[in-house]
């Protein structure tokens, strides 16, 4: 069996009030485009995304006030929501991370599809078949306070 381990940082992702205002703001102060944008309507978030050396530096705004998006601006203001790393056999990281008594939300591996990931938008990055591959977070409990997503592409 293949050793699970994190290949590189997929994604940081921040959450804002204005996905738009936010991207426009970093495109003056870096010149990034942030061309990448679309809606996931399972999630009730909008999001703008900017691919650097493989990695998405993303923007993401609540669609619904009910959202947990809208609960943690709420909560803690605008800022840094979550990272992901990018795994290498996630199924067995996963079992590797519950047998140290890692908080794991939700506590299986979810398909895109399965969680009701459909979207919406223009210039969606190819994260793979979305039937295939999957993803799960650690809660913050478990890792010093920062919520943390393990992806692996289909």
């Amino acid at each position: 069996m293949e050793e699970p381990k994190i290949e590189a940082i997929e994604e940081v992702v921040i959450a804002v009030k204005n996905v738009d205002e936010a991207a426009d703001y970093f495109k003056d102060l870096f010149g990034m485009d942030f061309a990448n944008g679309w809606e996931l309507k399972g999630e009730r978030i909008k999001v703008r995304s900017e691919v650097i050396q493989g990695s998405q530096l993303q923007f993401i705004q609540a669609t619904d006030p009910k959202s947990v998006v809208a609960k943690f601006i709420k909560e803690r203001g605008q800022g840094l929501n979550h990272f992901a790393f990018r795994v290498k056999n996630l199924k067995e990281m996963v079992k590797r991370l519950k047998e140290k008594g890692v908080r794991l939300v939700p506590s299986e591996i979810l398909t895109p599809a399965a969680a009701g990931l459909t979207s919406t938008g223009k210039n969606i990055p190819d994260m793979g078949d979305t039937g295939k591959g999957g993803f799960i977070f650690i809660h913050p409990s478990s890792a010093y306070g920062v919520l943390i997503e393990l992806i692996e592409a289909g």
